[in-house]
């Protein structure tokens, strides 16, 4: 934009009441941000209020949300300090909420919560081990021969794996009813009273047992997550509360199971709508994962399994919302005066289906991602700057192996095409629960 382009005003937008345009959002957002790019370009403010969260947070927004889906806008974004647009007051307000969890901190604590999180999601732990032996059970389980829904079962799969990883060290018992409770968290059928319900047992399940789990941890000799922040907070994280512990758990096994089931239901729906893609991921896959047990390195030179992955990962992410600040002190972007209570969102959607960044961007192509470097203001389904997902290695890991797995397990065939978003809780997810049929290999 040049200097004779410059404006002052916000970014344009619909004049419409907040409560209507909250309601088409939530409604279609994909669709509806679609139509409001198309009508007033790559940068407009929505006015959708607190998202109905009015009353779960105190944050003083003004209710104006300025959605951007250009590299160059989210530079802005990211790289302005966190005293002119923080990451925590929007997240507040986005899920409705006054936590002291990691999403819900700015400055200096986040970066210590973060330091105490990321290295149990690093290269430091090989849990090829346990992503086999979830997905061996499971796979095992599923009809053969009929019509199923992968959606819920790859939900089965993911909160399994999270819970080990999490809270491994519960009993057995515990860790399976632990695990049965998450996928109420993201259900379409039972809706946002039932996601709440699901979120107060969960939160209850845990604060019910932290006495006694470092011990418990300490007979194993292994922590688990949880385990992690227990000691921690015994060695003098004071900001580390049994309620804030309990709410870290609790965020970690929410997105830890949710976001990576909702997108390898995407995976395997483009990948059995392409056979050419099918017959590609398979034949890098081979026979190598026939025999057991594995590790990280077996995976490690899968590069169209990960290529296959990325490319999920830029026509499908989860949300419209990909990242969001919320504005402290006027800002300046493209030209448009952002002013003080402004949410800023980064709309991965809308930036990664854009034919000014991506080649054919409607059309689903891995190899797009072979040999490639990856500019995370062009792709960027994990949120960007200094908040990028804690877990996001460890998702794309999780996924590659899980994709690999039941690939080289079982049949798979898909009678239609790649299905619409539908919004399961938070995220979205195929309509259709990512229908095939699956047949013994």
């Amino acid at each position: 934009m040049t200097s004779t382009e410059l404006t002052t005003g916000p970014p344009p937008g619909p004049t419409l009441p907040t409560e209507q345009q909250s309601e088409l959002f939530q409604r279609d957002p994909f669709g509806y941000v679609r139509r409001m790019r198309a009508e007033y370009g790559t940068i407009f403010t929505l006015d959708l209020g607190a998202l109905g969260n009015d009353d779960l947070t105190d944050v003083d927004n003004n209710g104006k949300w300025v959605f951007l889906s250009r590299p160059h806008q989210l530079r802005t974004m990211y790289g302005v300090d966190e005293s002119v647009a923080s990451g925590a007051a929007a997240n507040q307000v986005f899920f409705g909420t006054d936590e002291a969890s990691v999403g819900y901190i700015d400055g200096r604590p986040h970066r210590r919560r973060r330091g105490q999180i990321i290295p149990a999601l690093t290269s430091r732990r090989d849990y090829v081990g346990l992503v086999a032996e979830v997905v061996d059970r499971c796979v095992a389980e599923w009809p053969r021969g009929e019509e199923i829904a992968l959606f819920p079962r790859l939900q089965r799969i993911t909160s399994e794996i999270i819970v080990e990883i999490v809270c491994g060290n519960f009993r057995e018992d515990d860790r399976r009813e632990l695990a049965a409770l998450l996928p109420g968290t993201e259900s379409a059928e039972l809706g946002p009273e039932g996601a709440a319900a699901a979120e107060r047992a969960i939160k209850t399940f845990v604060a019910e047992r932290l006495d006694g789990h470092l011990a418990k941890s300490d007979r194993a000799g292994d922590d688990d997550m949880l385990a992690t922040l227990l000691r921690h907070a015994a060695d003098g994280d004071e900001s580390l509360t049994d309620e804030v512990v309990r709410d870290e758990v609790f965020s970690l096994l929410y997105t830890g199971f949710a976001t990576t089931a909702n997108t390898l239901s995407w995976v395997f729906a483009e990948v059995l709508a392409h056979p050419a893609v099918h017959e590609q991921l398979v034949g890098e896959l081979d026979d190598r994962f026939r025999e057991r047990p594995l590790r990280r390195d077996d995976f490690a030179e899968l590069k169209y399994t990960e290529a296959t992955i990325l490319e999920t990962l830029r026509l499908h992410p989860v949300s419209a919302l990909n990242g969001v600040r919320m504005v402290n002190a006027e800002l300046e972007i493209d030209g448009h005066t952002i002013q003080p209570g402004t949410i800023l969102v980064h709309c991965a959607y809308l930036l990664q289906r854009s034919d000014e960044v991506f080649d054919q961007p409607e059309t689903f192509l891995p190899r797009r991602f072979l040999n490639t470097r990856i500019d995370p203001y062009e792709l960027g389904s994990f949120g960007g700057g200094s908040r990028t997902c804690v877990g996001r290695n460890y998702a794309k890991e999780e996924m590659r192996v899980i994709l690999a797995l039941v690939l080289s397990s079982v049949r798979m065939t898909r009678s239609s095409g790649v299905p619409d978003a539908k919004q399961q809780g938070l995220f979205m997810a195929p309509a259709d629960g990512a229908r095939c049929v699956v047949t013994d290999s």
